[in-house]
């Protein structure tokens, strides 16, 4: 066995692994909502959520949560906020009431998959920019807590 192998995926998942997720399902929602004949399609929303998602849980891992732990969460949106706000992440970027009501308008749909198999009928959902723009801003406010888990500094 070569050591690689021996590392386990607790060992290798790391918050800043996980940021590095949501970055990169961010970066691909605005790609995505840039383009005008898919700036309100189901992939931006899918991409925003996912997003969303590994930032909190890039903080909890951050903050001792294991995967197990995370999986747990499953992809709800407002469980990932609980769980994230009662290990403090509201010091870190304080939610205001609307970034709340909009992370949980998205959870409706996020949470049943509707963006990953089509659903017919009206959805009430937040502006993808709007998600977007949270989730950056979001994501800005825990690197520090991810760089300092793993020992490193990202540029």
């Amino acid at each position: 066995m070569t050591e690689e192998q021996l590392i386990t995926d607790e060992e290798r998942t790391t918050g800043m692994g996980l940021w590095t997720d949501a970055r990169d399902m961010l970066a691909a929602a605005k790609l995505v909502c840039a383009e005008p004949r898919l700036a309100n399609s189901s992939p931006v929303f899918y991409l925003a959520g996912h997003g969303i998602e590994e930032v909190f849980k890039a903080f909890l891992r951050c903050h001792g949560h294991s995967l197990k732990d995370l999986k747990n969460i499953g992809h709800n949106l407002d469980h990932a906020l609980g769980a994230a706000t009662s290990h403090g992440f509201e010091d870190l970027f304080p939610l205001t009431a609307q970034d709340k009501a909009m992370i949980g308008r998205l959870n409706v749909y996020y949470k049943a998959k509707h963006f990953e198999y089509r659903v017919t009928g009206t959805q009430t959902l937040p502006q993808p920019q709007d998600l977007i723009s949270l989730g950056e801003r979001m994501l800005g406010s825990i690197k520090g807590v991810c760089e300092a888990s793993v020992g490193v500094v990202r540029t």
